[in-house]
């Protein structure tokens, strides 16, 4: 079978007796053509299949439009849910979006420069950046806003999180169940948001009459708590980093017969996802958060290139109610 052809501008001009360049002032709807001649050209566009070839007009326009959201776990549900936001944002915005998976657990010059070389005018990071990335900025002028997490690296703009009320709050909830003894399963505490979210849990745990809590890493954690559990001195109450790892650990209890304990979750995936089991988790107003990224971002590439001068209040947090806990 013989491949269509592709309707172009030059298609569309001989069938309107019209020049090549008035189609495409009546595509990009300017304002110096007539309705009446904008329309007519419009309605042969539509009737012989003409579809705007995206390449070609960031190609005349020296402009791609385009936006890099990089993140390193394709699995991660709120990657993916915050992404989607980012996209519905970016489309409004007039902005198109591709995403990037790196290897690495930081954006770096290499992650950095991969999103250039597909055209992207601006990039957002879940990956909070390596000092060095400030120099390379500086060099590239593509601005970066890191998305949920704080740095202090020059020239990256951030959005996050109230992650240390976020931790004061299911100290809170612990407490007020009852939970004598509690513990928190958590990311690297060298990621921001990790540090802040143990910050805030620890200090209202000692400050509830909790003491400090155990902390350990979801490396091999289904060993871990099987180790824990199996002694007397048993937690009865568990905070998550996110809800990934809590909806595992009840997996893990439930293939080890370890009854359940009171358990938070941190994201609120199910306000998106909708699973059966309601788990208890500290959410925030992640569409908000999208949005407002996508907003900065454009508005950096719109313009000019400026160094981030901003530092931006953390957006609030709140316990979304589950059976959990």
């Amino acid at each position: 079978m013989t491949a269509k052809k592709r309707v172009t501008i030059k298609d569309v001009a001989r069938l309107a007796n019209v020049t090549p360049q008035t189609v495409s002032r009546a595509l990009r709807n300017t304002h110096d053509i007539s309705e009446e001649t904008k329309n007519r050209i419009l309605a042969i566009a539509e009737e012989i299949g003409y579809i705007k070839n995206s390449t070609a007009t960031a190609l005349r326009s020296g402009r791609a439009k385009l936006i890099a959201v990089i993140y390193d776990n394709l699995i991660n549900f709120y990657f993916s849910v915050m992404t989607e936001y980012i996209r519905s944002a970016l489309g409004s915005l007039g902005y198109s979006f591709v995403m990037i998976s790196v290897s690495t657990t930081k954006l770096d010059k290499n992650a950095y420069i991969s999103a250039l070389s597909q055209n992207a005018e601006g990039i957002i990071s879940f990956l909070e950046p390596e000092e060095e990335l400030g120099a390379t900025i500086d060099i590239y002028r593509v601005p970066v806003m890191l998305l949920g997490r704080r740095t202090s690296v020059k020239n990256v703009g951030f959005l996050y999180m109230d992650d240390v009320s976020g931790g004061r709050l299911a100290a809170e909830r612990l407490a007020k169940d009852g939970c004598k003894k509690v513990m928190m399963i958590s990311e690297p505490l060298e990621i921001s948001c990790a540090f802040d979210r143990h910050k805030g849990f620890e200090e209202e745990c000692v400050a509830l009459g909790l003491g400090v809590p155990e902390v350990i890493s979801p490396v091999d954690m289904e060993s871990k708590l099987k180790s824990i559990f199996s002694g007397k001195d048993k937690p009865d109450g568990i905070f998550c980093f996110n809800d990934i790892i809590a909806f595992e650990v009840l997996a893990i209890f439930e293939r080890n017969g370890i009854a359940p304990v009171k358990l938070i979750g941190y994201d609120n995936l199910q306000s998106e996802i909708r699973i059966p089991l309601r788990l208890t988790s500290i959410g925030t107003d992640k569409r908000a958060m999208a949005f407002e990224a996508a907003e900065k971002i454009v508005d950096m590439v719109e313009n000019g290139y400026r160094e981030w001068q901003e530092k931006p209040a953390p957006q609030k947090v709140f316990l979304a109610e589950g059976t959990t806990a």
